[in-house]
């Protein structure tokens, strides 16, 4: 049996990891899935994710001898992206954005690398994940045969789990603007969040307009990147008329 733990460098998965070796738990290997945009390591996270990952390895190995393994599509978002379809609908167009439901950027960049890397594996692999305490939904969609989620059976929730991180100097910056990471392109992350893009990285932020004018959908559904930005443009407008009015 090899017990193996996916990680994201979020908080969760990095207190599971600090959890595991305080309780001298099986540990055989810990990987992370590389979900890239286009060739270079990590061009699929925020830019303090992206930057706060070889630091983490670092701490990880330093601290706890424990070495964490790139695992990745062979093919990355971008490329995926103007793959010509075949099948299905728009036959004869690029994939464009991957659908809120039933996105391709999930089996393709992240499903598949992982059951690739778990085929190498001759004997029966349980799974470390990192399901906190007030996650009981996830908690209750998984394999418990395959799985282990050692802060859920621990009782350790999300607020827990980022004060262990910030304990042991493994909490990404990342949590300073947003409460949870996630790739920069992902169609299921909030409004919110895609307004931190839109003002903190214009680069990014203008990567997506751009793709958008070569996909048959809309980044989000029934809405273009260039209407958001007007609403995120009027929001600022208006909070700026309220400050000269206070």
């Amino acid at each position: 049996m090899k017990y193996i733990a996916s990680i994201s460098f979020g908080k969760d998965s990095l207190a599971m990891l600090i959890k595991i070796k305080e309780l001298n738990l099986p540990l055989d290997e810990v990987f992370y899935v590389d979900i890239r945009f286009d060739n270079e390591p990590y061009s699929g996270e925020m830019p303090l994710m992206k930057e706060f990952i070889p630091k983490a390895k670092k701490i990880l190995k330093e601290k706890y001898n424990i070495e964490v393994k790139d695992v990745k599509s062979k093919i990355t978002f971008k490329e995926q992206f103007y793959t010509i379809k075949q099948r299905g609908n728009h036959i004869g167009d690029n994939y464009g954005f991957p659908y809120v439901i039933g996105a391709w950027c999930n089996s393709r960049l992240k499903m598949d690398p992982i059951r690739d890397y778990l085929k190498k594996f001759n004997e029966p692999v349980i799974q470390y994940v990192g399901i906190a305490y007030d996650e009981p939904e996830r908690y209750a969609r998984l394999n418990h045969d395959t799985h282990i989620a050692p802060l859920f059976d621990l009782k350790i929730t999300e607020h827990e789990a980022m004060e262990i991180c910030k304990e042991n100097d493994l909490l990404s910056p990342i949590y300073d603007t947003s409460f949870r990471g996630g790739c920069w392109f992902y169609v299921k992350q909030s409004i919110n969040q895609l307004k931190n893009l839109y003002r903190n990285y214009p680069e990014l932020w203008n990567k997506l307009k751009d793709l958008e004018k070569d996909s048959h959908n809309t980044f989000k559904p029934n809405m273009t990147l260039s209407q958001l930005e007007q609403r995120f443009k009027n929001e600022k407008k208006q909070l700026s008329i309220f400050d000269l009015e206070s």
